[in-house]
């Protein structure tokens, strides 16, 4: 009997705090989903899967439930973040990293970015003896954060010169407006912020956009952190710089011009409309393989979505407006396989007649279908679209589809009877075997100052 009686109370204490952390998820569901005013504590208990009056006794009211959820919630976030800006302060994080890890920690959880909202909307702090729910907690946790922020300021980790506190609202600002304003980010870049692709693209924003904010670094020298700790978002994105420079440092495009890298079977990332050899940093658009195209991309990229849908062996994509394939294409004609450049064109690259810009969907589908399985598609007196499996190899196709064509420029203006590659021969000489694609890729990007990094990552 003794021995019962000394089980008993521990089990009773762990069914209690069991219960208390239903209790506390259901509301968090009800006040997020009704706000205070329409919350039901029935509701709560309900999802909770307890009855009323467990729910009165461990809480007392619908009052203090809101306090212990809004309590209990900003407990747990903000423990996270004060463990992210310690690690600021102590030099193992850089102040890139800490503005994506408030983005991490405030907005991972649309229910309680929800509820926040609904909480900052209802309170009057106008009105005579009006109290923030959970004032005592949350003022607690932020005045710890601003400690921390003020011992990483003076451990030179950040800036030394901005308002800690002002520091601190301005990185959960970042952190959570996109959550907050669920419907606007939508509008404005096409995505929603809880999926992969957004999360992905704005983490890289926010990690380098900290670097630049956040410390003395000059603006466009990147961090130089562990490749470990680097998100694979961010590689993309240097890779894509590399690309595009390397691109108009080969004179292969000049104002005009993109290209593009798959992320995965459902996007992909492009170059900003800006002329490619002004690129110095910053992320790249993701862009969805269907639908509509993000606001400010320009509107061939749909032919990359038509590319990417059709082809999954593709994992880059340049669009370029090189000189000698742009000549050739007026003759009506593309490069012959001549040569070791325009082996890997045969019998040729397709010849898209039409000169218009392809700006709708229909047509760009009609470029995918003609381009099939070749590696590159000719548009009659606008350039190339040169696909490959990987970008970097996308952007040495390009360079060897410009080859080509002169020398069958060349070959024509001599008015010689060159000799053509046969199947077999043109098959043999077409490989990538022995590093060629490694060889050329370092001898395109050798002059830019991020090039050994995106070999890195174009090796992987």
């Amino acid at each position: 009997m003794s021995v019962e009686r000394s089980d008993a109370p521990p089990r009773r204490r762990r069914d209690s705090g069991a219960t208390k952390e239903r209790i506390l998820v259901a509301a968090l569901e009800e006040f997020t989903a009704r706000g205070f005013a329409g919350a039901r504590v029935e509701s709560v208990a309900a999802r909770a899967d307890v009855n009323v009056r467990a729910l009165y006794q461990h809480f007392g009211g619908k009052e203090q439930l809101y306090e212990a959820v809004f309590g209990d919630s900003f407990q747990k976030k903000h423990t996270a973040v004060l463990a992210a800006i310690e690690a600021v302060a102590e030099g193992r994080d850089s102040a890139g990293e800490l503005v994506r890890a408030f983005h991490h920690l405030l907005a991972d959880s649309l229910a309680f970015v929800r509820l926040v909202t609904w909480d900052a909307l209802s309170v009057d702090m106008d009105a005579p003896g009006t109290n923030v729910v959970a004032s005592g907690v949350r003022a607690s946790m932020y005045a710890e954060e601003i400690r921390i922020i003020q011992k990483a300021q003076r451990a030179g980790h950040l800036p030394a010169d901005l308002d800690p506190d002002l520091l601190l609202v301005t990185m959960m600002g970042l952190a959570i407006y996109p959550a907050a304003l669920r419907p606007l980010t939508k509008i404005i870049t096409g995505q929603v912020p809880e999926s992969t692709e957004f999360r992905d693209r704005y983490d890289s924003f926010l990690d380098h956009l900290g670097d630049l904010l956040f410390t003395n670094r000059p603006s466009g020298v990147r961090s130089d952190r562990p490749s470990g700790v680097r998100s694979e978002a961010a590689a993309r994105d240097r890779l894509l710089r590399v690309a595009a420079r390397a691109l108009a440092r080969e004179g292969l495009v000049d104002a005009f011009g993109h290209c593009s890298l798959r992320i995965d079977e459902s996007s992909f990332l492009v170059t900003p409309s800006v002329p490619l050899g002004q690129l110095q940093d910053g992320p790249g658009v993701t862009v969805p393989t269907r639908g509509p195209l993000p606001v400010g991309v320009a509107g061939e990229v749909r032919m990359h979505q038509a590319i990417y849908r059709r082809r999954p062996d593709v994992g880059g994509i340049v669009r370029v407006l090189p000189s000698a394939v742009g000549a050739l294409s007026v003759l009506g004609r593309t490069a012959r396989p001549l040569d070791r450049n325009g082996a890997y064109f045969f019998p040729g690259p397709p010849l898209w007649p039409d000169p218009g810009l392809v700006r709708d969907d229909e047509r760009a589908d009609q470029v995918a279908q003609a381009l099939g399985g070749s590696a590159a598609i000719v548009l009659r007196g606008n350039g190339a679209v040169v696909a490959g499996p990987s970008l970097p190899r996308a952007v040495v196709l390009a360079r060897f589809l410009e080859d080509a064509s002169a020398t069958d420029l060349a070959v024509r203006a001599a008015n010689g009877a060159p000799i053509e590659f046969t199947a077999d021969e043109a098959a043999a000489r077409a490989v990538f075997s022995g590093g060629i694609e490694e060889r050329m890729w370092r001898h395109l990007t050798r002059d830019d100052p991020e090039n050994q990094e995106a070999g890195d990552d174009a090796a992987r």
